[in-house]
């Protein structure tokens, strides 16, 4: 928007871009000013600051991921930089066996719940495999809408397109389900179903 403004201002289209260097790997988190679409390479070698780190093209709920010497996407205005989480974890002492007093949890499956306002690194590990899609109530304590968020997940699912459009799809975009993702106990990639929802409605117009 702002690159709008300037041309209808100025009569010029300005490539210049501000950008946030975002994250627990990055060595110091800091504005950039950059052109549309740069290649990150020199940025994420100043940067980054592990190795083993995910770079992230936007934030980690709806950003794309990218190498090392990636490229900025062209309505991102943020780099993440991010424990990669591949690492082996031993059961009894990272595990699901331990009693994981450093473990983030949403649901408070972990007692690090109790401990208040503690900060996290989070990594990219989803802790799990995809499972059974059950009603738990997660997501309507993180869904910005007042809709069903799973009723409408399941009827884009099954393809029903009456349902859908009855759940309110009209309303949604795939980002607005990126915080019921993130929460999600079933590790369901919620964004991506919704996005197949839209165009099979598309297809359908």
């Amino acid at each position: 928007m702002v690159n709008i403004g300037r041309f209808l201002s100025t009569g010029k289209f300005d490539l210049q871009h501000t950008i946030a260097v975002t994250g627990a790997n990055a060595k110091k988190p800091h504005y950039y000013n950059v052109v549309l679409g740069a290649n990150l390479k020199e940025l994420v070698e100043s940067q980054v600051s592990e190795p083993n780190t995910r770079i992230i093209s936007g934030n980690v709920l709806t950003g794309d991921q990218i190498p090392a010497d990636g490229f900025l996407g062209y309505f991102h205005q943020q780099v993440t930089m991010i424990p990669e989480g591949n690492e082996p974890k031993f059961l009894l002492t990272e595990g699901w066996l331990a009693p994981g007093f450093d473990k983030f949890s949403v649901s408070h499956a972990y007692p690090t719940w109790l401990t208040g306002n503690k900060k996290f690194d989070l990594d990219t590990n989803q802790n799990g495999e995809e499972r059974a899609f059950v009603v738990t109530g997660q997501y309507e304590k993180v869904f910005p809408f007042d809709i069903y968020p799973v009723q409408l997940v399941k009827s884009i699912i099954t393809n029903d397109i009456d349902r859908m459009e009855k759940l309110g799809i009209y309303e949604v975009a795939p980002e607005d389900f990126a915080l019921c993702e993130y929460v999600c106990t079933s590790k369901i990639d919620v964004q991506h179903i919704v996005r197949e929802g839209l165009d099979q409605l598309k297809k359908e117009v």
